[in-house]
């Protein structure tokens, strides 16, 4: 990776991005929000199951393209737990809808679940911010609906929520690191300490 494919967003330097909080990373925009207290949850449920289809697709894709083993394991581990995630979300639809297919929207909603946009000039550390945008919006998306179901429904959908904030957190640690490498992506791992 050249320096120059390297380098941040516009919008961020280096030095302000480690003192912000998490949200102000992730939101130095304004984002617009579906109002998930009045979409229906049935058409919230689909959307987060395509969503984390893509997710899971994305996630497969970066890993594919690393050549630093290390990360690449951290991607594929992230398309696992999403493709997990799907699985869980289709139990709880069947459960409230049993016997009926769930109807999944052709996209999601890009701002409320970002998805990440990765082109063949798309560096590291660009990636890594989207993949930290998109668990935080999938976190706050998650806790959302939480707030509008059934007891037993709310707490598999707070453990979604927070197992989206842990993959932020580790997606963060990966872009600091990205940040002080600039190849961290190709090299293995025994050149990057070296």
């Amino acid at each position: 990776m050249s320096k120059k494919s390297g380098r941040l967003p516009r919008l961020f330097e280096k030095e302000k991005l480690r003192e912000w909080t998490d949200i102000e990373i992730i939101h130095n925009k304004e984002i617009k929000m579906l109002d998930v207290s009045t979409a229906p949850a049935k058409e919230l449920l689909a959307m987060a199951v395509k969503a984390e289809i893509d997710a899971n697709q994305s996630y497969s894709g970066i890993a594919r393209r690393l050549s630093n083993p290390l990360l690449k394991e951290k991607f594929q581990w992230l398309a696992f737990q999403e493709n997990k995630h799907r699985e869980i979300l289709e139990k709880l639809y069947a459960a409230k809808h049993p016997g009926e297919e769930i109807q999944l929207p052709d996209k999601v909603d890009k701002d409320l679940l970002p998805a990440i946009d990765i082109s063949p000039s798309s560096s590291l550390t660009d990636i890594l911010f989207q993949a930290m945008e998109s668990e935080k919006s999938a976190e706050n998306f998650y806790a959302e609906i939480a707030k509008r179901v059934d007891e037993t429904q709310k707490k598999v959908l707070e453990y979604l929520s927070k197992v989206e904030h842990s993959h932020y957190v580790m997606l963060k640690s990966e872009y600091a690191l990205a940040q002080d490498f600039e190849d961290y992506a190709e090299k293995e791992i025994d050149k990057v300490i070296t």
